[in-house]
């Protein structure tokens, strides 16, 4: 199986990725990551030379390299680790996690949209962050649990999974 993981430098994309590699050595994997201050190379640096693994430099906002990127390997499952996180620096500067977050999911599911017959998977990775404060909650948190953004980066991760969902439904 060809795999596009986005976002593979972090820290859960990134052993992601090596459970992957480990518990499937036939499936390839392309990891797009734009290497921002989130992405720490080091995280795969044992994974470099794997025949399995490759890695690109690039945005999901970059509509042209992900459709180079389904179209030139095949891509058979998409699974978005990629985001924009940390909430003070939602605060700070809100316009590049709209940017990545809920821009960069819609041209992942555009892209899904138009290879829909090749790519058979599309997972987005959420946040619980999207249900709002643990403070005073005494049940746990279910997906079907009302969403609640409390920061700006919780609600482009909300925005992001409504545009998951109603793809799913249309």
């Amino acid at each position: 199986m060809n795999l596009l993981i986005t976002g593979g430098l972090g820290f859960i994309g990134s052993n992601f990725i090596r459970l992957i590699l480990e518990k499937y050595p036939d499936f390839e994997i392309w990891n797009l990551d734009a290497m921002t201050y989130a992405g720490n190379p080091e995280n795969l640096h044992d994974y470099v030379n794997h025949s399995c693994y490759h890695f690109v430099k690039g945005s999901i906002c970059n509509y042209e390299l992900v459709d180079y990127l389904l179209s030139e390997y095949n891509i058979e499952a998409i699974i978005n680790f990629a985001a924009e996180s940390h909430v003070d620096r939602s605060i700070s500067n809100p316009d590049v996690f709209v940017d990545t977050n809920v821009k960069g999911t819609l041209t992942l599911l555009n892209a899904f949209k138009k290879y829909r017959h090749q790519v058979k998977k599309y997972v987005q990775i959420s946040t619980d962050e999207v249900y709002g404060d643990l403070a005073g909650c005494d049940d746990l948190f279910r997906e079907d649990t009302s969403y609640d953004p409390s920061s700006p980066y919780a609600a482009t991760k909300a925005g992001s999974d409504h545009l998951v969902r109603a793809w799913g439904r249309t």
